[in-house]
């Protein structure tokens, strides 16, 4: 297939949102976290440093080749590979049924790649949240190897007013349209799994669960109701896609439900992040209006808003509200689940965060692996330290918060051990 510019796959886009754009002011292009015009500091710009010199040497290199250099300098594990077939981002024209588009994640990484185009990567800087880059193979200018997308905001401009990541499940036509009036939904943590993945393939071991992907339809009414299309887990798929142009023949339902969970947890952590950026900015200035000296510790809205994120944090971490599992559970092809394990916490009783369940969830303590993340150790001090805190608190409860009734005791006092052990700089508030 014919390789196309990015800069001809984006045009369209941009020029049709050029004019709300322009009226549409985006407060985290604001201080204190003037997104567009800060310098990241991530693990992309500093492959950019590092490559600058190969830059054009890269960019020559067989697509596949690129693919792998770029998953194996940011530490994305190839096993997580996922296919989805919608037409959903900005390389559309060269996305459908028979040319999925390939993604790719880790805890601080994530690498879309669609055959015939470049190469898109999310990755997390310690002020700004989720970048986003482009690598095209047929930037003809002298630029950087990954250069910094905007155009990516159109889509990754979430309701929060903080870019972010998204996951979702639309109805497709057979050439991969989303279907005309059928709209579509960012999967969140309570999403059914029957309604999710529409426009991606899903394989694993055939079972009880059926869901939106691996079918396409011709009108909207087709997929709704208890009657509406959808499909088992596939065991591969063969007859669908020339799996030969991707690095695996397979889109694992392990792998898809880990990434539906940590784009919710990381799009939270984001939020938290620059909201609290901003509010300990607005707080040397309303300290001095309340008269406060200043070594005093945030109050008033400065403290609202720190605590609003720290619950929100706690509920994402949590996995409340997690969409329960069909009987039986659900099974991958165990390629994904080995190499996810592979990077486990173990305490000294041999239990880590990342130990699955698949029976009736996901996780078997569940709270998010992500907690370990850069992008969570990254988060201002203050709310840091408040999260953890409260968390602390509320698994040790007899009579848990909310956010905590859906854990029993024995789980919550699992993972309040796990953490103890494994976590690096817990606060002072952190009970033992």
């Amino acid at each position: 297939m014919r390789s196309v510019p990015f800069r001809a796959l984006c045009l369209a886009a941009i020029l049709s949102a050029a004019p709300a754009r322009a009226q549409d002011h985006d407060d985290f292009e604001d201080p204190p976290i003037s997104y567009s015009a800060t310098k990241p500091d991530d693990a992309v710009t500093q492959l950019n440093a590092a490559f600058a010199a190969q830059a054009e040497e890269i960019r020559g290199w067989p697509a596949r080749r690129r693919v792998r250099w770029v998953l194996d300098r940011l530490e994305v594990p190839v096993e997580s590979q996922l296919l989805v077939f919608s037409k959903t981002s900005l390389q559309r024209s060269l996305i459908g049924p028979d040319n999925p588009r390939a993604l790719f994640f880790s805890d601080e990484a994530y690498v879309g790649w669609v055959p015939g185009g470049g190469i898109e990567i999310t990755v997390f800087d310690p002020k700004l949240g989720a970048t986003f880059y482009l690598l095209d193979a047929k930037e003809s200018l002298p630029k950087p190897l990954f250069v910094r997308s905007q155009e990516c905001l159109l889509c990754h401009k979430r309701h929060e007013r903080t870019p972010g990541l998204r996951t979702r499940s639309v109805y497709p036509a057979k050439d991969g349209e989303p279907l005309s009036g059928s709209g579509s939904a960012n999967i969140e943590p309570a999403t059914p799994l029957g309604e999710r993945w529409g426009g991606w393939y899903v394989t694993g071991t055939p079972g009880a669960l059926r869901h939106r992907g691996n079918v396409t339809g011709a009108r909207a009414e087709e997929f709704e109701g208890e009657q509406g299309l959808s499909s088992p887990l596939l065991p591969d798929l063969k007859g669908l896609v020339e799996t030969r142009r991707y690095p695996l023949g397979t889109s694992d339902v392990i792998a898809l439900i880990i990434h539906d969970h940590q784009v919710h947890v990381h799009n939270v952590i984001s939020t938290a992040n620059q909201q609290a950026r901003v509010a300990l900015h607005r707080w040397p200035a309303m300290r001095a209006v309340l008269g406060l000296p200043k070594d005093a510790a945030p109050a008033g809205s400065c403290l609202a808003q720190l605590s609003s994120q720290a619950e929100r944090l706690i509920e994402a971490l949590l996995c409340r509200d997690e969409a329960p599992f069909p009987e039986g559970g659900i099974k991958g092809d165990g390629v994904f689940e080995a190499i996810y394990a592979k990077s486990r916490k173990a305490d000294s009783k041999g239990r880590s965060l990342r130990d699955l369940d698949l029976t009736g969830r996901l996780f078997k303590y569940r709270c998010s692996p992500l907690i370990y993340s850069k992008s969570f150790g990254w988060l201002p001090k203050e709310v840091r330290d408040l999260t953890l805190v409260r968390l602390s608190a509320g698994l040790r409860a007899a009579n848990p918060p909310p956010a905590f009734a859906h854990l029993p005791a024995d789980e919550r006092k699992s993972i309040h051990e796990i953490l103890s052990e494994t976590l690096p700089d817990l606060p002072t508030g952190w009970g033992r």
